[in-house]
């Protein structure tokens, strides 16, 4: 009788501990990513002018939220909508500097494939579209030229790839880099392409 007993209560612990596997995985289907990471450009003359804008390092961020929207055997599949600073530092260049950048900023949304390898490490990819504001330099003053910011916003498109380290159920270190492509010359960069390498942590819930 006690075994019997026992093995009953073997049989339920076990169908709890599977039911509650599903019910935590199921529940579990949506993130918060916050990172930061270095950002850089080269020297290079703005468009159409003998002015240089020297290159400058400093600091991009990004708040990003992912929430599951399909699931597969081996991946899932995650609205992504993130908000990016791409940062930058002053602008300096051959010539006096009136005004400068603040940065910029791009709000952006699409799509996440993220794809397990194990119960802690997986890798994705992503791919979104938005809106950025930017800064872009000019040069003004004729005979005496000097450089300031022209406001300005554009359409975006993001996109890159990364990877995923659970450290535990609700927590993960996470690492990437995203192309932020956009106008030329946006917050004094020479082209259209701003590739921004991000690390942080993520938030599962």
């Amino acid at each position: 009788m006690r075994k019997r007993y026992l093995m009953r209560l073997l049989v339920v612990a076990l169908w709890s501990s599977s039911a509650w596997a599903q019910w935590a995985q199921r529940i579990q289907n949506f993130d918060m990513f916050i990172s930061m990471g270095p950002t850089w450009s080269r020297p290079h003359a703005i468009a159409g002018t003998n002015v240089t804008l020297t290159g400058s390092s400093g600091l991009s961020s990004q708040f990003n939220y992912g929430y599951q929207v399909a699931r597969f055997s081996a991946a899932s599949l995650l609205l992504d909508i993130s908000l990016l600073f791409p940062g930058g530092s002053a602008w300096k260049a051959n010539v006096p500097v009136s005004a400068s950048g603040r940065g910029g900023m791009a709000i952006t949304s699409g799509l996440r494939l993220m794809i397990p390898v194990n119960s802690r490490l997986s890798f994705y990819g992503v791919s979104n579209g938005g809106v950025g504001f930017f800064s872009s330099p000019v040069v003004t003053g004729g005979a005496s030229p000097s450089v300031s910011g022209n406001d300005s916003t554009h359409g975006v498109f993001v996109f890159g790839g990364g990877a995923d380290v659970r450290l535990g159920r609700s927590i993960s270190l996470r690492a990437e880099v995203r192309d932020l492509v956009t106008a030329k010359g946006m917050e004094g960069a020479p082209g259209r392409h701003r590739v921004l390498p991000l690390f942080g942590v993520a938030f599962h819930f």
